[in-house]
């Protein structure tokens, strides 16, 4: 039985192109390429396309080493699968991969890629993936990943690496700055209910003046500890770091 939560995460990762692709293939090929998802039974294996598998291998970059993965549960089986069909299906899905739009897509958003082009198509995807980098690596995307408080990257080139770090470093900078100011504010908010809680305490009825003298100590620690964070805050806020890459 086909994981359907798994089938609809493919489907909206790899986009139109994919959508059209899986509506062609039969289902036990999908169950063979949603690994972990569901078991392989044999009536798969006997229907299974695999140059459409193959085809779907190729589209999303995978390298046609995967064959091995996907024949195996057929194999357990006694069932051989059709090695030839997978490569001449993977070798199609090539040229959907090996574009230089689809370079461009995945240097655009940082992704790497597997060196999987064949010669005639390898120039040209290259020269977009580089493209692609060109926009991923620049500072401003940078500071962005930074200040989102991403990790870094180990991907951009060398002549780009100085820039992309620079902006990276500085959107870090302020991601941690804004995240002690909530955590700040945080503190604030359970001061100031703690305040109250102990204002309401102080004034409640039956209370000896030895508890009262108590409540009235813990006041004046919270309402030290209060300054002290709003005095920090005010600081910090003067101190706020640049909220854009230069």
């Amino acid at each position: 039985m086909i994981c359907e939560a798994c089938l609809i995460r493919l489907v909206h990762h790899q986009g139109g192109i994919m959508k059209k692709l899986i509506r062609a293939i039969p289902a036990a090929a999908i169950i063979l390429l949603l690994t972990g998802c569901a078991t392989v039974s044999k009536e798969d294996c006997l229907v299974t396309d695999w140059f459409e598998v193959g085809r779907m291998d190729g589209m999303q970059g995978t390298p046609r080493t995967a064959f091995q993965n996907r024949a195996k549960p057929c194999l357990e089986y006694g069932i051989n699968a059709d090695r030839q069909a997978y490569y001449q299906g993977h070798d199609q899905g090539l040229e959907y991969y090996c574009t230089e739009q689809n370079g461009f897509e995945l240097g655009r958003k940082g992704q790497r890629y597997n060196p999987v082009c064949p010669l005639q198509l390898e120039k040209n995807f290259r020269t977009g993936y580089q493209n692609g980098m060109q926009f991923y690596c620049s500072e401003e995307n940078g500071f962005e990943l930074g200040r989102r408080g991403r990790g870094y990257p180990n991907i951009c080139p060398p002549e780009l690496e100085p820039g992309f770090r620079t902006g990276y470093l500085k959107g870090k900078e302020l991601y941690k700055y804004e995240s002690k100011i909530a955590s700040l504010h945080r503190r604030l908010e359970k001061l100031d209910r703690k305040i109250s809680e102990k204002e309401t305490e102080l004034y409640s009825d039956n209370l000896s003046d030895e508890q009262r003298a108590k409540i009235r100590s813990e006041l004046k620690s919270l309402d030290l500890e209060y300054r002290d964070v709003s005095r920090e805050i005010k600081y910090m806020e003067i101190a706020r770091p640049t909220a854009q890459a230069d």
